[in-house]
C-alpha cells in the first residue's frame, strides 16, 4: 500500500529558526533547491543526514517518485569547482576536510596523535578522494552476507555496481601500447556515475609493471571482476569528455536538478540528532556548522524513515546523541536512552598507509628511464607548464593522472606475500581476540568480531583475496596499504554538543597479527624493488628505513613511527550484523529497536574490503534505494 507523503507542492509551515525572523512566503521552486534555513519545509517524505555518496545516491533514486519530498542536511558547502577538486593533476583535497579532527593517541602506533581525515562538502569522500574506483572482490561480499545478513554477496551486488555506473572505455590504441584491459560485461553502461582511465603514464610507471610481475604478481584483465589479485591500471572517477573528477554531487544532484522540485538540499548544516516520537524516529534537529550556535537548533520532520548517511564517524556520533548506543556512554553524557545498542561506535576499521621514501643513483641510468615522472611536475616548471598546456587544450597529459599517484597498482595476498603467512594465521587464531579489544567490550560486540575474525582469517589463507596494495608514483616514495586490518578502533561522543567532533581511537596496530602482516607486505614491496626492472633504476629505500633494517622487528618499530592509521576509508562503526553480534542494523539497514531510522553509508559494513570503497558505496546505496521503493510501493516499484 502506497505511503501518505507530504507534497511540495502544498505550502507547509517553515522549520523553527534560531532567531527571530520577518514572516516570508515559500515559493516552490520548479527544479531541485540548494535550501537556507529560512526555505526549508517542516515535513519531508525523508529526511537523509549527509549528503556524500550514499545520501545523494539515496535521494536522487527516492525523489523519481514526484509524489516523494527528500530533504538532504549536509554539513558542508557545494565545492567552488577549484582545480584542486576537478582537475586531477592539481589535487588538492584539503580544500573540504572535517576541520579539527585528529585522533587521540595511538597505543600500536608509539602514543601518536595523527589527523583524522574525512570530507565535509557535498559528495561527501567522492569529493576529495584519490578517485579510485574499485570494488570488492566475490568473498567480501559473501562473508557480509554469512555474518547473517541475508541478501548480501557478490552475485546480489553486481547488478547494483552496473547499475550505478557509466564505463567509458579508453583509447584503443593506448590501452592496447599501456596494458589496460577490462572485461565489459561487468561494468555497467548507462548509470549515473562516470568513469573511466587517464590517457598518460610515467615511462617509469612500466619499470615497476615488469617488476610486479617478476615477483609473482601477474597482470589482472579486469580488477572489477570480483578477484584483483595481482597488478592492473587503476580505473578512475574521471569524465572521459573532459578527463574532471565526476563526483556524487554531479552524478546524484547536478545530473537531476533541473527536473526535481520535490529533492531539497540543505548545506553547511550538521544533524544534531534523530527526533523521536517512543520508539519512532519522526525527524532531525540540526544545526548550522558555520554559527557555532547550539542555542537554538532547528527541526524538520519526516513522514516515513530518517536515513542516517554521515560516514563512518558522523554516523556514530548522531546515533549516540540521539539516545542509541551503549548505556554506560550515554548515561555518562545524561542522554536520555532510547535504545541500548552497544555496538554503536565500536568495530571501527580503515586501511592503515605506510609511505616508503626512496632515493634513486642517478649513475645507473635512472635519469634515461624514468624522467619524466611524478616529480617531474613539481622540480621542473617546464615540464609543468607543457603538461598543464596539453591538458587545458586537448585533455590528455599528466595532468590526467591524480596528483602523486601513478596509473597502475598492485593487490597482494597474504599468501603472495610471504612463506610464512600460514604461520601467521595460527599464531592469529590463537590470539585472545578480546584483547584486540577496548578493555570494557560489550559480550556481544566480542562475539561479533570473533565471527568477523574468523571470516578474515579465511580470506588471509586464500590466495586470491587481498591483503595490502603496493604503489609507485614513480618519484621518491611507494605507499602500501593493509586492507584488512584486525585491530577495532571506537568513535565515541566527547560531549553533549553535536559541533564538538567525536573521539576517534583506531587502536591501529594492536593486534599482533596487523603488524605480521604489514611486516610482509613491507617485504613484498623490497622484493619488488629489488627486481631487475626496478634495479636498473638504482632505488636505495632512504630513512627511516634502509638496508640495515633487516629484522622483522626492526622493520616493525620503524614503522610504527610513520604509519598513518586512515586512508579516510573509516567504517564499520553501525554494523550490519545480527544483534546478538554487536550488530547496529539489519541486511536491510534498520536500526535495531525503534522504527523509521536506517544507516545508509559506509559505518553499516561489517568490515572493510579488498580495495577502495567509493564504489560499493554507490552500488550499495542503489541496492538500498530499492528496498525502500519496495517497502513504500515508490515509483512503480510495487
Amino acid at each position: 500500500m502506497r505511503s501518505s507523503h507530504y507534497i511540495l507542492g502544498a505550502l507547509l509551515p517553515l522549520a523553527p529558526l534560531c532567531a527571530a525572523a520577518p514572516a516570508e512566503s515559500v515559493s516552490v521552486p520548479r527544479h531541485a533547491t540548494v535550501v537556507d534555513r529560512r526555505s526549508v519545509l517542516s515535513n519531508y517524505t525523508f529526511v537523509i543526514a549527509g549528503g556524500g555518496i550514499a545520501g545523494l545516491t539515496l535521494a536522487d533514486r527516492l525523489t523519481e517518485d514526484p509524489d516523494v519530498t527528500v530533504l538532504v542536511i549536509e554539513a558542508g558547502p557545494l565545492d567552488q569547482g577549484q582545480d584542486g577538486i576537478l582537475v586531477p593533476g592539481a589535487y588538492a583535497p584539503y580544500y573540504y576536510f572535517w576541520p579539527n579532527l585528529a585522533t587521540v593517541p595511538q597505543e600500536g602506533l608509539n602514543n601518536r596523535t595523527i589527523a583524522a581525515i574525512t570530507a565535509q562538502v557535498v559528495g561527501g569522500g567522492s569529493t576529495i578522494n584519490a578517485m579510485v574506483y574499485l570494488r570488492g572482490d566475490v568473498d567480501d561480499y559473501d562473508a557480509w552476507g554469512a555474518l547473517g545478513n541475508s541478501g548480501w554477496s557478490w552475485q546480489n551486488m553486481l547488478p547494483y555496481f552496473k547499475k550505478a555506473e557509466t564505463f567509458t572505455a579508453p583509447d584503443a590504441a593506448f590501452a592496447a601500447a599501456a596494458n589496460i584491459s577490462w572485461d565489459d560485461s561487468v561494468r555497467g553502461h548507462a548509470g549515473p556515475v562516470k568513469y573511466s582511465y587517464p590517457n598518460y603514464f610515467y615511462p617509469g610507471s612500466a619499470n615497476w609493471w615488469n617488476a610486479a610481475n617478476e615477483v609473482g604478481l601477474p597482470p589482472v584483465k579486469d580488477p572489477l571482476a570480483g578477484s584483483k589479485q595481482g597488478v592492473f591500471w587503476i580505473p578512475s572517477a574521471l569524465e572521459a569528455s573532459t578527463m574532471t573528477r565526476y563526483h556524487a554531487k554531479r552524478s546524484h544532484y547536478d545530473r537531476v536538478k533541473d527536473s526535481r522540485p520535490n529533492y531539497h538540499l540543505l548545506t553547511s548544516n550538521v544533524a544534531a540528532k534523530v527526533l523521536f516520537e517512543g520508539k519512532k524516529a519522526i525527524g532531525v534537529s540540526y544545526l548550522s556548522t558555520t554559527a557555532n550556535s547550539t542555542v537554538c537548533p532547528s527541526k524538520v520532520y519526516a513522514a516515513n524513515e530518517v536515513i542516517l548517511a554521515a560516514g563512518g564517524f558522523g554516523t556514530p556520533k548522531i546515533l549516540q546523541l540521539s539516545g542509541i548506543g551503549p548505556k554506560k556512554l550515554l548515561n555518562k553524557f545524561g542522554i536520555p536512552l532510547v535504545e541500548d545498542l552497544p555496538g554503536v561506535g565500536q568495530n571501527l576499521q580503515d586501511q592503515p598507509t605506510l609511505s616508503v621514501p626512496y632515493t634513486c643513483e642517478l649513475t645507473r641510468s635512472f635519469t634515461a628511464n624514468v624522467v619524466p615522472n611524478y616529480g617531474s611536475l613539481l622540480s621542473n616548471a617546464t615540464f609543468n607548464a607543457e603538461q598543464r598546456a596539453l591538458y587545458d587544450s586537448s585533455r590528455s597529459s599528466a595532468y590526467t593522472l591524480v596528483s602523486s599517484l601513478s596509473s597502475n597498482i598492485g593487490v597482494v595476498s597474504l599468501q603472495k606475500s610471504t612463506s610464512s603467512y600460514q604461520q601467521i594465521i595460527a599464531a592469529a587464531k590463537a590470539h585472545n581476540a578480546a584483547d584486540s579489544l577496548p578493555a570494557d567490550v560489550d559480550a556481544t560486540v566480542l562475539k561479533g568480531y570473533k565471527a568477523q575474525r574468523t571470516a578474515l582469517l579465511k580470506q588471509f589463507a586464500s590466495a586470491d583475496i587481498g591483503v595490502g596494495t603496493v604503489h609507485w608514483g614513480t618519484a621518491d616514495a611507494a605507499l602500501i596499504y593493509h586492507l584488512k586490518p584486525l585491530s577495532r578502533g571506537t568513535v565515541n561522543i566527547n560531549s553533549t554538543n553535536p559541533l564538538e567532533n567525536p573521539l576517534i581511537d583506531f587502536r591501529t596496530g594492536t593486534d599482533p597479527a596487523d603488524v605480521a602482516v604489514y611486516t610482509a607486505l613491507f617485504r613484498k614491496n623490497r622484493e619488488l624493488f629489488a627486481a631487475p626492472s626496478m634495479q636498473v633504476l638504482g632505488p636505495a629505500e632512504a630513512a627511516p628505513f634502509g638496508a640495515d633494517l633487516t629484522t622483522d622487528e626492526q622493520i616493525a618499530a620503524a614503522m610504527r613511527e610513520v604509519i598513518n592509521p586512515s586512508n579516510a576509508h573509516q567504517c564499520c562503526t553501525a554494523a550490519m550484523m545480527p544483534r546478538d553480534l554487536g550488530g547496529v542494523v539489519s541486511s536491510e539497514q534498520k536500526v535495531y529497536g525503534v522504527q523509521g531510522l536506517r544507516v545508509a553509508d559506509i559505518s553499516a559494513w561489517p568490515f572493510q574490503l579488498s580495495g577502495a570503497p567509493m564504489a560499493t558505496v554507490y552500488a550499495s546505496a542503489e541496492r538500498l534505494a530499492d528496498m525502500i521503493k519496495k517497502e513504500y510501493c515508490l515509483a512503480g516499484a510495487c
